[in-house]
């Protein structure tokens, strides 16, 4: 142990400060959180592991003519002040539609209990995130909840398949707004993958042997995905070639690192990882409760380019505090840390700031689409049997332009040469083909781009 805490961090320069200035009025709730997220409005989600409310139900289980009280989970919702929102805490889940019945968050009443006389069953706070739209996805034990930024229940889900019944990891979602999520002992389950209304789930990897993960990241396409195996010190990454394509094996990268938490950077898009804790110590040079800052298209060189790291008080530089959450506000100069269970500060979840002026990475590694290179909505959409297709290059290179079904077969071909850079327009002839959605995807020079078109005859 002393041997890991005495070895320096990797990156010299201490660009981010810890700023004590984020502290939550009325109960202290900030023990044993296990998520934090940032929403569109710039409001800060808090969700503890615990129980720390109480809910009085409609039901009189014991029968003394006074309505059941018990012990619930919740969430929290904070201002950039510290200030609770208006509708914070979360204790009843109410739909946005006004018309779908409310949910409990975290108690709820199920009818299969006790040989079918029914009980109380419970949804403890297993990880939070938000979407590219800023809308929030919170795992409760088995279920997802989608909020929108006004506290409000979207959609909600309950996997079912290899992931049924399984304590959730943290979600997280792809620049599409597509929803993944694993469970936390991944011993033969399948990582999930959920449109954005949490419907039609898709298991799109699966994690073989005893692999403990609390939270993964996927890239903005949705062709890669690091997996978090804390207890096997690496992450493990996933890849695919195309939208259409099935992953492959995993590699490993980032070995000696024991996570359990990441989030992308608004602005740089680098990958951040939380090296680990006390509680699973990573191996030298990595420290403990530290969240260190990676290009994700070059993982292999374990060179972190960024860091931020929790620094409890006490007596001590290090506590039992295990990282468990990270978001960043929209500028990417506040972040949002958490740990479970710090035992040398009131309050689980720390503000850190910065001064960098960010610079947008997208372009090197592609996570979003280069402002260089377009592909244009077809014209006209719908259409039949003929559509134009339009695509601006930034560079002359190769260039593939093709057209699949929602099978993810290849209908048709409409470029496949070498192109010079600007402003190209393609023909695609649907003579022959079903009515129905189709999809186009340009390729060239590393950037991949896709659209969908609708056929109707």
């Amino acid at each position: 142990m002393l041997g890991i805490l005495l070895v320096p961090m990797l990156v010299s320069a201490q660009n981010w400060t810890q700023d004590d200035s984020f502290v939550a009025t009325g109960t202290d709730i900030w023990l044993e959180v296990h998520g934090v997220a940032v929403d569109a409005d710039g409001k800060v989600w808090i969700q503890p592991f615990s129980a720390t409310e109480t809910i009085i139900t409609n039901r009189d289980v014991g029968a003394d003519g006074i309505p059941d009280t018990l012990s619930t989970r919740a969430i929290y919702v904070y201002n950039a002040d510290g200030t609770q929102a208006s509708f914070s805490p979360i204790i009843v889940a109410e739909w946005a539609d006004g018309t779908t019945p409310n949910d409990t968050l975290g108690r709820f009443w199920d009818p299969t209990l006790n040989d079918g006389a029914g009980g109380y069953d419970t949804r403890s706070g297993r990880g939070i995130t938000a979407d590219a739209d800023g809308n929030i996805i919170a795992s409760q034990w088995n279920t997802l909840f989608k909020f929108n930024p006004e506290g409000k229940v979207l959609a909600k889900t309950v996997p079912t398949g290899g992931a049924s019944g399984c304590s959730l990891t943290e979600a997280t979602a792809d620049a599409s707004n597509n929803v993944y999520v694993g469970c936390v002992v991944a011993d033969g389950t399948p990582i999930m993958k959920f449109d954005s209304n949490l419907e039609n789930e898709e298991a799109v990897v699966n994690i073989t042997g005893t692999n403990f993960s609390r939270d993964f990241q996927v890239s903005g396409d949705g062709n890669t995905i690091w997996w978090a195996g804390y207890t096997n010190a690496a992450i493990y990454r996933y890849t695919k070639p195309d939208p259409f394509s099935g992953f492959g094996a995993a590699d490993t990268v980032l070995r000696g690192i024991k996570a359990e938490v990441f989030d992308i950077h608004p602005i740089t898009k680098y990958l951040w990882v939380g090296a680990g804790s006390l509680n699973d110590v990573p191996d030298a040079p990595w420290t403990p409760q530290t969240w260190y800052a990676f290009d994700y298209a070059d993982l292999e060189s374990a060179e972190p380019l960024d860091s931020m790291r929790w620094v409890p008080g006490g007596d001590g530089e290090f506590d039992a505090g295990r990282p468990r959450g990270l978001d960043f506000s929209a500028d990417g100069k506040t972040a949002y840390v958490s740990v479970f269970s710090g035992t040398e500060t009131d309050h689980d979840v720390q503000k850190f700031t910065t001064t960098q002026v960010f610079v947008s990475n997208e372009d090197e590694n592609l996570f979003d689409t280069p402002s260089a290179y377009s592909l244009d909505q077809n014209y006209p959409n719908p259409f039949n049997p003929t559509t134009n297709i339009s695509f601006t290059l930034k560079d002359a290179g190769f260039v593939s332009l093709k057209v699949y079904d929602l099978t993810g077969r290849l209908v048709g071909q409409l470029a496949n040469e070498r192109m010079n850079a600007g402003e190209h327009t393609r023909t695609f002839n649907a003579q022959g083909l079903a009515s129905g959605v189709y999809i186009y995807t340009l390729e060239a020079n590393g950037v991949r781009l896709t659209n969908k078109m609708t056929l109707i005859k």
